[in-house]
């Protein structure tokens, strides 16, 4: 363990050298090891007592040059271009950005009313917390257990539940492009969707993926309007903030899944959080050390592009996307591998690299052309920053719904830029200047 740990230092090293040399954190070349320094280090010292392999941080460091690289290739070079006057955004975007965002928060919240309706909760009983204890205790056996349809979700539930991470994405926008105060409290409510569902269902994981949506497209339209920077002292601030509420709530979902709301239980609920959190280092390099001794056979795509071939009718995708699962020492169990793990199932490791490659020059070319105030590569460079983010737990294209707000919000920027005309979303290409540090 402490040789992997002393291993894992070359990451903040490397994200360090590359920030410097690209000016920005919102570079993917730094993004991606700056936050597999902390994913990959983090499990390491906080869940000490799980095994970390130095060959599954040897990968780890493998794939981050590989991204940074390519991201590299793909920008052009180390530095980062912005142009000198950004665009600013029509009132034709801004309107349209504000009211889709106002649609997309009401009907995510019709979703999980209509589940709770559904569950027996009636609506004056909402505010009930031991009431939704009981009833979010019941879903989660449900779920865990698969007892069947009983307790399946709605369909009208079902079909309103993209529009909780579709908010978020517009929200992101809408935090950047709308001045008023009353746009911006309404861009922050477009989380509470996705907090609603996580409060009657005890899923983090739509919470995660709301505010991974979120900041991903909230950094990447700063990055249109030409600021490049990343740890102000409001977002560190509102960082801390919101990183205690966030434990605070993950901590409450937990006791609410044991049906209780005795605090007595905070041990075990500070072990279930922990390895979810941190053990995805333990998980995976258990995994790897297993890989090399079993016959390889290339499932080609069948996990790594399971969301697009689910919405395509071409695969079905099996719920937790891998039937085996990891004992961990604390005693608790996890089936987060990371997103490395569905790469190298479907094309070895060699062609896993590839595929991070091919994510690494998509990104910087993606992040060079917003850099540009190219409001139409917004989209790309959400993608892009989502499947960072969501390395540390899974490849984000297994999700058909996650892949579906994806192609949602392309269509709707597509849809804008030919209301307002292509000629004036164009910036100059003499309005460019150089960022360095």
């Amino acid at each position: 363990m402490y040789f992997a740990l002393a291993l894992a230092l070359l990451l903040p090293s490397m994200a360090i050298w590359l920030r410097l040399a690209t000016g920005t954190w919102l570079h993917p070349a730094a993004l991606f090891p700056m936050w597999w320094a902390f994913a990959a280090r983090a499990p390491m010292i906080i869940a000490h007592d799980e095994p970390v392999s130095p060959g599954a941080v040897l990968w780890v460091i493998a794939a981050s040059v590989t991204v940074s690289l390519s991201a590299i290739a793909g920008n052009g070079g180390l530095a980062s271009h912005s142009t000198l006057r950004p665009p600013h955004a029509s009132r034709i975007e801004q309107t349209l950005l504000g009211w889709l965002m106002l649609v997309s928060l009401l009907l995510g919240m019709a979703s999980s009313l209509t589940f709770a309706t559904a569950s027996g909760v009636a609506l004056s009983d909402l505010t009930n917390i031991s009431k939704l204890v009981v009833v979010s205790n019941q879903v989660y056996v449900a779920r865990v257990n698969d007892l069947g349809e009983a307790m399946a979700p709605p369909r009208l539930s079902q079909a309103l539940l993209p529009f909780v991470y579709l908010a978020p994405v517009l929200g992101g926008m809408v935090l950047v492009l709308r001045r008023e105060i009353r746009w911006k409290a309404l861009a922050l409510a477009s989380l509470l969707p996705a907090i609603s569902v996580t409060v009657l269902q005890t899923t983090k994981a739509a919470v995660l993926f709301s505010a991974s949506l979120f900041l991903s497209s909230y950094f990447g339209t700063r990055l249109r309007v030409g600021n490049l920077k990343v740890f102000t002292k409001t977002h560190i601030v509102l960082s801390v903030a919101l990183g205690f509420a966030a434990a605070a709530f993950f901590f409450a979902t937990g006791l609410a899944r044991m049906a209780s709301t005795d605090t007595a239980l905070s041990d075990i609920v500070r072990v279930k959080l922990v390895t979810a959190a941190f053990g995805h280092m333990s998980v995976f390099s258990t995994w790897l050390n297993q890989y090399w001794t079993q016959s390889f056979t290339p499932t080609l795509g069948s996990f790594t592009f399971a969301g697009p071939l689910e919405m395509l009718g071409l695969h079905q995708r099996a719920p937790g996307l891998f039937d085996n699962v990891v004992e961990l020492v604390a005693g608790e169990t996890s089936n987060i591998f990371t997103g490395f793990r569905p790469l190298i199932e479907d094309f070895s490791m060699p062609g896993a690299l590839a595929i991070l490659a091919i994510l690494g020059a998509t990104s910087g070319a993606a992040f060079r052309s917003v850099a540009a105030g190219n409001a139409g590569a917004v989209p790309v460079l959400i993608a892009a920053y989502m499947t960072i983010l969501w390395t540390p737990i899974t490849w984000f294209w297994v999700y058909n719904s996650l892949t579906a707000t994806i192609v949602v919000i392309g269509l709707i920027i597509l849809t804008i830029r030919l209301l307002r005309g292509t000629n004036r979303s164009a910036p100059s290409r003499v309005e460019t200047s150089v960022v360095t540090t």
